[in-house]
């Protein structure tokens, strides 16, 4: 169709989104129905959309947890179904979601329609849900027509509300989001405008029936209350206009936007001069006579307080308006991403970045490198400081471990964009003084439109919550990745820029000049010094192992494990503080060498301890802390299934022994009996070599180097998601993303970020990542609730197979599981038909399995329990008290009798009192003699590590290690 070819039809019925466009501008109700084409929603814009779904989606979840209600969806029902089926969805007494409702000459379709009491009389509460966090002036229009259409169309409402978000609501986790909404009640004042919003339906009939759009020129509406799609197709109209009013900073003069109304002008040479504030008529006078406004003096006193050396820095941000982690609000604008330059007084520039695509709340780490990067007292030159400050003081709160230093880079910042509109105008700025207008005036070389991919704050945000998805594909991340950090990195050397053209008085380049699309040397080095497809060998090589976390039977620990090794001990140097050196990546150490232990302990272990022998182990890494004199245990993880808890028995048996015996003298030992006894003599020879070199000994000294190592710290390197809930306090755990920015002193430095940068993405990486399973939640969520072990066992016992509990691969891992294993677990529950989102049947199990395998679990657990003799005062005990026998197994307790004949137990931290009229807390176990009279001695020989098992005298020999080995549980209460 022409825009000269008549539009002929009869009165339409519109929807409320196009009566609300109306209400925003006439042209743009027009433009929708006619040239719908023309319409391009920024990222931004859409990022708005999809928010809006989220949490329309969520609402569905609040008003409906049962899941009873219905929703219509008309796109995939069609207009004359979804409309004929609410009818019929009306006559019921259950939610209903996107009602789809006609009258009036509207159409509209309410978010959420809930049943009340009326009688006989079906009655309903209508709730329009938004997702800003109060209610708007154009939200009361809009539940003004949603509430005019549906009485129109017969429906008998008895209130109507807007549900938004409450931005003072803090997400609590585990998918738990009730009280993100609250309500307003809009009854009287939206029934009250029933015949002003009549008036407006046929007001836009009439607009959208005629042949030529309304003549209506660009202004404030173009982006209030909302940035209107057809911005670019209307400002072709002004392509022919030499100078638009557009440019023009905008005033609140309001004789200036009368004049603007009435006028219609569209070139800025048509505004009287008295109506234009001293910032308009600078712009005006720099675009009539294509010449820059430049106040130099004024722009190097401005600057004369901050000398160099200098800071440049720029965050990025994303905000949810359904928080995603815990401890976060509604739209709390969350830095995952600082670029940083410094500037010293001789001009050399460097650079330094943080970006965190690990998908976990990035603000703590972000803080910690931000406090590290800006340790130097040096100015911190930022572009729009209200920004950078706001968030600065947001995180002071949220760490306050970390405030004193945030606060002081907040008290260093020093803001360029208001010295830049007051000292500089250049007229290919366009009436704007963003830094993505002011770049190209100043360094023609250096453009965003250069970029690839990312080019503005929405697309960084656009391209995290990609990076950050479970269905991104790590060779797409690692391009986002790259993206990102030339796009940060161009916002703080256009910043620096800025500074050497204001502080130096440097004239701007004449506007005529095309920037040039080649990039200076500069510029190039510091925006693609991260990966992208055409990256640099290494980073491709990082990206090909990589890859291998999704190939059945890779393994990546083998394949990565040597490139982590060349930078590793000067990663841990940096994290630790300490002075680390390599001794041996895959260090052989003896299989089996028990500690000393009595006769009987060591039959009943023997199903763990063997013979020795010459079979050997490996530890990923031995290193040395050279000042402590301490040996460094390194264990590599890639999987967040790969820990073994055999293996972790090695490292504490190893560790036990060396502290035990106050030197590790023995691995030289074991070492040389391994080198006899294998085929491979040469290579462990040269372990030998290795080792000499790391202590700095000759080779014949090594036994003594190793004999002033008194003590061994093991240490995980290993994805956060793979971390055991009981992990031990005195070994230390590193993920990924714990593993320093920057190394100083590696002669390959260069690299590390890159390898750090692959490394991350393991952190979060899990099975269910890996399989999709996330992908089959909806809303983040596949279940109704979370149970702990009692109460999912009450449930099942109640409600039997129309449940099913969540369990990883059940049919081989629930056999497998001890008691005590599912004890600590938290089960997600759900309706076994109708649940909420999709789920893999191999991880659900039906309420009346998961209960017979556990009633199983518990009779072989009773068996043995009744196969251990007790004495008799603990059985005396265990029927006043009732504690189940298995839950002495557990927990290990030690039993006792007192002066005055109670009977108690004792489980290393504090005493259960029995007696028989109750249960009392008594003191700690320093105070056994005084309030109990009962000594404690040592059971077992010394020799026995770092178990510290005892006996009660005056109730035999009972007593249990202190710790979780096969062998204790039979020596329990062993006579």
């Amino acid at each position: 169709m022409t825009a000269d070819a008549p539009v002929t039809c009869n009165p339409r019925p519109l929807s409320k989104s196009k009566l609300i466009a109306f209400r925003q501008c006439p042209k743009r109700l027009w433009l929708e129905i006619h040239r719908p084409e023309a319409r391009e929603d920024s990222s931004a814009t859409q990022a708005v959309f999809r928010t809006g779904h989220e949490v329309g989606a969520l609402a569905q979840r609040l008003y409906d947890p049962a899941g009873e209600g219905a929703v219509i969806d008309w796109q995939a029902e069609g207009m004359a179904c979804a409309l004929e089926r609410t009818r019929l969805l009306l006559q019921q007494p259950k939610p209903i979601f996107e009602a789809g409702l006609a009258g009036a000459g509207g159409l509209a379709f309410a978010d959420v329609m809930l049943p009340v009491a009326a009688g006989q009389e079906p009655a309903w509460k209508m709730v329009e849900v938004k997702s800003s966090t109060s209610v708007k002036r154009y939200h009361e229009d809009d539940i003004a027509i949603q509430s005019h259409i549906a009485r129109a169309a017969g429906v008998n409402l008895r209130s109507v509300c807007i549900a938004h978000i409450d931005a003072t609501w803090v997400y609590p986790g585990q998918g738990d989001y009730s009280g993100l909404l609250i309500e307003k009640d809009m009854t009287a004042a939206a029934l009250a405008r029933s015949a002003e919003v009549a008036t407006w339906i046929a007001s836009a009939q009439q607009v959208a029936a005629q042949a030529q759009p309304p003549r209506i020129p660009m202004g404030a509406q173009c982006v209030s209350p909302f940035p209107c799609g057809f911005q670019t197709h209307c400002g072709k109209e002004l392509a022919g206009v030499e100078f638009p009013v557009t440019w023009l900073p905008r005033t609140p003069s309001k004789a200036f936007k009368d004049f603007l109304t009435e006028s219609h002008a569209r070139d800025m040479r048509e505004v009287p001069n008295a109506l234009l504030t001293p910032m308009q008529r600078r712009v005006r006078d720099a675009s009539l006579s294509g010449q820059p406004y430049f106040d130099a003096e004024g722009a190097r006193q401005d600057l004369a307080p901050y000398p160099l050396p200098a800071y440049f820095l720029d965050f990025e941000t994303i905000q949810f308006g359904v928080p995603r982690w815990a401890g976060t609000r509604p739209f709390q604008m969350l830095p995952f991403q600082f670029s940083l330059h410094r500037l010293d007084a001789q001009g050399e520039l460097t650079h330094c970045a943080f970006l965190d695509l690990s998908g976990n709340d990035p603000s703590a780490a972000f803080a910690a490198a931000l406090a590290q990067a800006c340790a130097e007292p040096l100015p911190i030159f930022v572009y729009n400081a209200g920004f950078e400050g706001t968030r600065l003081n947001e995180l002071a709160q949220r760490f306050p471990l970390m405030a004193q230093a945030l606060l002081a880079i907040h008290g260093r910042l020093v803001d360029l964009l208001p010295i830049t509109r007051t000292r500089y105008y250049h007229p290919l700025q366009r009436g704007s003084w963003s830094i993505k207008q002011v770049l190209p005036t100043l360094a023609p070389n250096a453009r965003y439109d250069a970029l690839p991919g990312v080019r503005d704050g929405s697309m960084a945000m656009e391209a995290y919550v990609e990076a950050i998805s479970p269905t991104t594909t790590a060779q797409r991340k690692a391009a986002i990745h790259g993206e990102l950090l030339a796009y940060c990195a161009l916002d703080t050397l256009a910043m620096v820029e800025v500074w050497r053209n204001l502080s130096q008085g440097q004239p701007p380049p004449n506007p005529s000049i095309t920037p040039s699309p080649s990039p200076t040397k500069e510029y190039t080095m510091l925006t693609q010094a991260e990966p992208t497809p055409q990256d640099p060998f290494f980073a491709q090589l990082m990206q090909h192992l990589m890859d291998g976390t999704m190939i059945p039977k890779v393994q990546v620990e083998r394949s990565i494990g040597p490139i982590i090794g060349f930078f590793l001990p000067d990663a841990l140097s940096t994290v630790l503080g300490e002075d680390i050196v390599m001794l041996c990546p895959e260090f052989p150490i003896r299989n089996n060498r028990p500690l000393a232990m009595p006769a009987a302990a060591r039959v009943a272990a023997s199903e763990i301890q063997r013979q020795e022998s010459n079979q050997s182990t490996n530890i990923d890494w031995l290193m040395l802390n050279r000042r402590t004199q301490e040996l460094l245990l390194v264990e590599l993880k890639t999987t967040d299934t790969s820990f073994r808890a055999l293996q972790a028995e090695i490292y504490e048996t190893l560790q036990s022994k060396i502290g035990h015996q106050q030197s590790a003298a023995f691995l030289a030992d074991d070492l040389e009996d391994i080198c006899d006894a294998s085929q491979e003599r040469g290579k462990y020879l040269n372990v030998q070599k290795m080792l000499a070199v790391g202590l700095g000994v000759a080779e014949d000294k090594i036994h003594e180097a190793l004999a002033r190592c008194k003590s061994a710290k093991v240490i995980y390197l290993a994805p956060e998601a793979s971390k055991p809930k009981r992990w031990r306090e005195d070994w230390t755990w590193l993920s990924f993303s714990d593993l320093p920015l920057t190394l100083k002193n590696h002669a390959h430095a260069d690299q590390w970020p890159t390898l750090r940068s692959s490394l991350i993405g393991l952190d979060t990486l899990t099975r269910r990542m890996r399989n999709g399973d996330d992908a089959a939640e909806a809303g983040g969520k596949n279940y109704k609730e979370l149970l702990g072990y009692a109460e999912a066992l009450d449930r099942c016992q109640s409600k039997g197979a129309s449940i099913v509990l969540g369990f990883v691969n059940w049919r081989t891992e629930l056999p497998a599981a001890s008691l005590e294993d599912l004890k600590t677990r938290s089960f997600k529950c759900d309706e076994a038909e109708g649940g909420t989102g999709k789920k893999v049947a191999r991880n659900w199990i039906s309420g009346d399995q998961f209960l017979a395998q556990v009633t199983s679990k518990m009779e072989a657990a009773e068996q043995t329990e009744d196969s251990v003799p007790l004495p008799s005062p603990l059985t005396a005990l265990l029927e006043h008290s009732q504690i189940p026998r298995s839950e002495l197994l557990v927990n290990h307790w030690y039993a006792g009798k007192g002066r005055n004949g109670d009977i108690g137990l004792w489980n290393g931290e504090d005493f259960l009192v029995l007696a028989q009229v109750g249960v009392k807390v008594g003191p700690g176990p320093r105070d056994w003699d005084k309030d109990w009279g009962v000594k404690v001695e040592p059971y077992f020989e010394a020799e026995w590590g770092c178990f510290q098992p005892f006996k009660l005298l005056d109730l035999g020999t009972i007593g249990t290690p202190l710790g979780e080995r096969d062998y204790a549980k039979t020596m329990l209460f062993k006579d």
